[in-house]
């Protein structure tokens, strides 16, 4: 999907919950030789939302768990606010977790084609390629280019 769809698709529903899908290849370890492992997520969530007006951003800026103000972009550079970011030549998409439901997104492996467990491409691939914790995140910031649906 590129920029441009996705700007048109979530402009039309900002904040609206919806179901999402992006792939994207991972980091093998230089052992593993001449594999290729993907990783497919699914989730429930929203664009063309501004991050400051999410309720707990702002029960965090109140309660003192977030900084007072926001410190903007830790790298890139908004294209088009809220939805796009450009960082050294590369469009990202900006996407937020469900809002009023309890989603978990769900992740699929696939190893050089045919899906497979976490425990088969795990020790394939590098330690950075897997969750250190369980938190649920902010936001989810991906290459637009592995956008394979939204709607």
């Amino acid at each position: 999907m590129n920029v441009a769809e996705y700007i048109e698709t979530v402009s039309a529903k900002k904040g609206a919950n919806l179901s999402a899908e992006w792939k994207r290849p991972m980091k093998v370890r230089k052992s593993a030789g001449d594999v290729v492992v993907e990783k497919i997520t699914h989730a429930v969530v929203r664009g063309g939302v501004d991050y400051e007006n999410i309720g707990t951003v702002k029960e965090g800026r109140e309660d003192g768990t977030l900084p007072k103000e926001n410190a903007g972009l830790p790298w890139g550079e908004w294209a088009e606010f809220p939805f796009h970011i450009t960082h050294k030549g590369t469009d990202y998409l900006r996407l937020y977790p469900s809002s009023g439901i309890d989603f978990t997104p769900k992740t699929q492996y696939f190893l050089n084609g045919e899906e497979v467990g976490k425990e088969i491409v795990e020790p394939l691939c590098l330690a950075s390629e897997f969750k250190v914790n369980d938190q649920k995140p902010t936001c989810f910031t991906i290459k637009a280019e592995a956008l394979v649906r939204i709607g």
